[in-house]
């Protein structure tokens, strides 16, 4: 961790969250005498396959050795396109971009651009980079590049309700376990309503910390697909002159 003290967990949850966000979004209907848990997992992976940009404001809450840490913002996520043109472009081809914009408890913008990673906190005047392609052997990172198929790396289960989410309010639960041990994550849950939207979704690691993201006024294809000029605005960041710039 360098001196600005942000978590590499934020950089993780901007990854998950663009795991569930951009591939999950939106589940098949079902109930208890529906499809498998696993046949609903690979429906939300090849519907959201087919999106083209995603926005939302979140709000999140971590909870960790009994303390409680809050944020919200809002974020977008994009496939953009390809260097190439033509067929590429015409295929759908490109990158997926994606952006956090954390507007409390502190200013704070994360944005992956396909080739580097950049965090970037205010109020320590510091800009950290790393490039994006050392990431590729994290799952959450893979699937962002779309190289991996959300089953070949977790198990979705049944899950039970939550307190916060009561049964009148109709939402939905799906439990995604890593395949193979990881790191960062223990469990994924996600909460979906009965309009098949992700509303919640909470992560939880192998040392009882959990995370909680919910989203609200939720868009999804609402930009233009594949135009350089959204990539362009989407990652553009202008730092004061006297940012600390961290390159890793």
């Amino acid at each position: 961790m360098h001196k600005s003290g942000v978590p590499i967990l934020f950089a993780a949850l901007a990854a998950l969250a663009f795991l569930l966000s951009y591939a999950l979004l939106r589940a098949a209907a079902a109930d208890s005498a529906g499809p498998s848990a696993e046949a609903r997992a690979a429906t939300l992976q090849d519907f959201y396959r087919g999106l083209t940009s995603l926005t939302f404001d979140f709000s999140q809450m971590t909870f960790s050795g009994g303390r409680e840490r809050t944020g919200k913002g809002n974020a977008v996520f994009y496939k953009g396109p390809t260097a190439g043109t033509g067929q590429d472009r015409d295929q759908g081809k490109g990158i997926s971009i994606m952006r956090w914009n954390y507007t409390e408890p502190d200013n704070q913008i994360i944005i992956n651009d396909g080739e580097t990673l950049s965090i970037y906190t205010a109020k320590d005047k510091q800009l950290i980079r790393t490039p994006a392609g050392e990431l590729e052997s994290d799952i959450t990172f893979a699937f962002i590049a779309g190289t991996r198929a959300l089953l070949d790396d977790f198990e979705a289960r049944e899950a039970n309700g939550d307190p916060l989410h009561p049964a009148a309010g109709g939402l939905r639960t799906l439990l995604l376990v890593p395949r193979q041990p990881h790191n960062q994550v223990k469990t994924i849950q996600v909460w979906f309503d009965d309009a098949n939207i992700i509303r919640h979704f909470r992560i939880e690691d192998h040392f009882g910390t959990t995370t909680d993201l919910r989203f609200d006024n939720i868009e999804y294809n609402s930009l233009p697909p594949y135009d350089p000029k959204q990539v362009e605005m989407i990652i553009s960041l202008q730092v004061p002159p006297d940012t600390e710039i961290i390159t890793q």
